[in-house]
């Protein structure tokens, strides 16, 4: 039986902008730089935070907006924001604009972000070996297949004390 903790991930849909605007927040954490020593890593963005990152940049891009504004977007109680104040959401959180207006460039982003959670959040290297197996046709659930006989091959080897040859040949 294959264990569902990693099976796919269902993406959660993105059919609002509040929607949109709210998983950014959901998944996008501050950087190192950004947090002070108090914060507590991992924490989410607060709205007045991302209004501080657009405000700073305003000499070169003229925009500028309140928090209280970004409250409202993600509650979607204001539906239709400007242009420049959509390109300066996407500057703030990092990503291309085209995320709020395209249903495929939100998938794409959302699938991005996916990854980059996953490289966070587990070993590198099986990140990548489900990258591969996926990018060579591989279906999800025989990816996981794959990851628990090697996580299996580990576990016999490292209880017989014996390790892998590092010169196959």
């Amino acid at each position: 039986m294959v264990d569902d903790r990693y099976a796919e991930q269902e993406l959660p849909p993105l059919d609002t902008l509040a929607a949109r605007v709210e998983y950014l927040f959901d998944k996008i954490r501050p950087t190192p730089d950004e947090l002070s020593d108090s914060d507590e890593p991992g924490r989410k963005y607060t709205n007045r935070e991302i209004a501080d990152k657009i405000n700073e940049a305003a000499t070169e891009t003229g925009v500028t907006i309140s928090a209280a504004y970004i409250g409202e977007l993600r509650r979607g109680v204001a539906n239709d924001p400007r242009t420049s104040h959509v390109r300066a959401l996407a500057a703030a959180f990092g990503v291309n604009s085209g995320y709020f207006v395209d249903d495929a460039a939100a998938r794409r982003i959302q699938d991005q972000i996916t990854l980059l959670s996953e490289l966070r959040r587990m070993d590198v290297k099986q990140v990548a070996l489900r990258q591969v197996l996926a990018d060579n046709g591989l279906s999800a659930t025989d990816t996981q297949l794959i990851e628990q006989m090697v996580a299996r091959l580990r576990a016999v080897a490292e209880g017989s004390g014996s390790s892998a040859p590092d010169d196959r040949r």
